[in-house]
């Protein structure tokens, strides 16, 4: 049997992983630049860019220029989640809701749906009918929203141009929009609160994790009867779950 070259490479894919390494670096080029930056054909370039952009693994701009897409993001979260992170995550968690009425829960990315890996029941007499391995919407639920604020807008708008969100109660978000402000948030202040917008008398504090190179890979919420977080609760409860993610997200980071 003859002996493969350690050389042998897939010509097309080893041009797509060029680029992909690139925009890493440039943030955004479009077909000009890429075929001038890295001498691949401007007809080669074409077709791999189309290819990626069908695989959401590069996204294109109104105005012609690719960046990463939310399919690398999502492969990297998998790849966040082969480290051990319900074991790193499980005491900052339970301490979150210990002694408390809240029940903590610990989740990833998996197909456009946030699904909890991991829960932590806090001391109060109601238990929630959450489960390991439940998913929930991302444009509704705490942890769901925490983890698209690791994605560009741009990002976030193409994840429902063919699918609007869904409303499930009167509270639920209404337009793209409205998630994005909610995103922003986010982004500014390190937690989001989820006001029943995914089932009446339920409230939510959720925050993201990140990873080693600062990308969110999970994310942690408080759920909890909105009678047990009144809106007065709101930022210091939100401040606490911002603390406890960052912790987690330290430790992973060592």
């Amino acid at each position: 049997m003859a002996k493969m070259s350690k050389d042998y490479a897939v010509p097309a894919l080893d041009k797509a992983i060029t680029i992909l390494n690139a925009l890493a670096e440039a943030d955004s080029m479009n077909i000009t630049e890429i075929h001038s930056r890295l001498q691949i054909p401007k007809s080669s370039t074409f077709v791999i860019m189309n290819t990626l952009e069908r695989h959401n693994f590069v996204a294109r701009s109104e105005d012609g220029k690719y960046r990463l897409g939310y399919g690398l993001f999502r492969l990297g979260m998998s790849f966040g989640n082969n480290i051990d992170l319900r074991t790193m995550a499980q005491p900052f968690l339970r301490e979150l809701v210990q002694g408390t009425p809240y029940t903590g829960h610990l989740a990833v990315l998996h197909d456009r749906q946030a699904v909890y890996i991991h829960k932590e029941e806090g001391g109060g007499f109601v238990r929630f009918a959450t489960s390991i391995g439940q998913s929930v919407p991302l444009h509704l639920s705490g942890v769901g929203k925490s983890l698209l604020s690791g994605f560009g807008d741009d990002d976030i708008v193409r994840m429902f141009a063919d699918e609007p969100p869904v409303k499930l109660t009167e509270k639920s978000l209404n337009s793209v929009d409205e998630l994005l402000e909610e995103i922003h948030f986010i982004r500014e202040h390190g937690y989001i609160i989820e006001d029943e917008q995914m089932e009446q008398g339920i409230r939510c504090v959720g925050a993201p994790i990140y990873g080693n190179e600062g990308r969110v890979i999970a994310s942690i919420s408080i759920t909890a009867l909105s009678r047990d977080l009144p809106a007065v609760k709101f930022q210091t409860i939100g401040e606490q779950a911002k603390e406890a993610a960052k912790r987690i997200s330290d430790r992973i980071s060592i």
